[in-house]
């Protein structure tokens, strides 16, 4: 859909830009797989051009490199309940990446 292509770029070009985003979309338009899968794949790429200038320089490990772009190791997803968190990994196991996940819930959710 249109809509989510143009919600990737805004997603696509704050990361580029290192700037914060401020978007908005309805209910139902895929706004959530749309973010996660535009940062995923930013990162991946990002990732990339930095092994493609280490083999260049050939004296920093990629660790090194991300480390000094800032570069988070991690995306941290939160929502307000659990369900749809289970959403959001079901959703993103569809996709083509295959990130580790792990899912943290209250103790009303994990206790008995």
């Amino acid at each position: 859909y249109e809509c989510q292509l143009v919600y990737m770029e805004k997603v696509i070009q704050a990361l580029q830009e290192r700037e914060n985003a401020l978007l908005e979309s309805p209910t139902g338009t895929g706004k959530t797989l749309s973010l996660l899968c535009a940062v995923l794949s930013w990162r991946k790429d990002f990732i990339a051009g930095q092994k493609r200038k280490q083999m260049i320089s050939a004296t920093k490990s990629v660790s090194d490199i991300i480390m000094q772009q800032n570069v988070p190791a991690r995306i941290i997803y939160a929502s307000r309940t659990h369900g749809q968190l289970s959403q959001v990994v079901k959703e993103l196991k569809k996709t083509s990446f295959k990130p580790r996940v792990a899912l943290l819930g209250s103790r009303k959710q994990l206790c008995i």
